[in-house]
């Protein structure tokens, strides 16, 4: 349960965020060059620039690999650590009964879990956004 839900939530999410994440991606590019060679100005300019080169799939280059890196991400994030509190410790009793120290440890190797595995399709989500434009 909380694996999909976890999952669904990110993925969903995602519709929303994604194309300022994109455009944040292209401009912190962007930014590195001199003032003269940049291409954009400004978010709003990166992207009605991508929408008119790329249309509006432009600005969703890399989603479904985003899709499928954050429902990785955030499945293994909320599902493995209500998933691993039961396996580690067991009935909710048992759970509360557990110190700080052990849930704060548990909790980060829950998230650090997560963003390994995530990470290759974030890599290659990155490149496809570099692709637009």
């Amino acid at each position: 349960g909380s694996l999909l839900s976890g999952g669904c939530a990110g993925a969903f999410s995602l519709i929303f965020v994604y194309p300022l994440d994109f455009a944040r991606t292209r401009m912190g590019v962007d930014i590195g060059k001199s003032v003269g060679d940049r291409k954009f100005s400004g978010i709003l300019d990166c992207v009605r620039k991508i929408y008119e080169s790329d249309g509006f799939q432009g600005l969703y280059r890399g989603f479904n690999i985003s899709v499928a890196g954050i429902f990785v991400y955030r499945a293994f994030y909320f599902g493995g650590y209500d998933a691993g509190k039961y396996f580690i410790w067991g009935e909710e009793e048992n759970q509360k009964k557990a110190s700080f120290l052990a849930r704060f440890l548990f909790a980060q190797m829950v998230t650090s879990s997560s963003e390994t595995l995530a990470y290759p399709l974030d890599t290659v989500r990155r490149r496809l956004m570099m692709q637009s434009g």
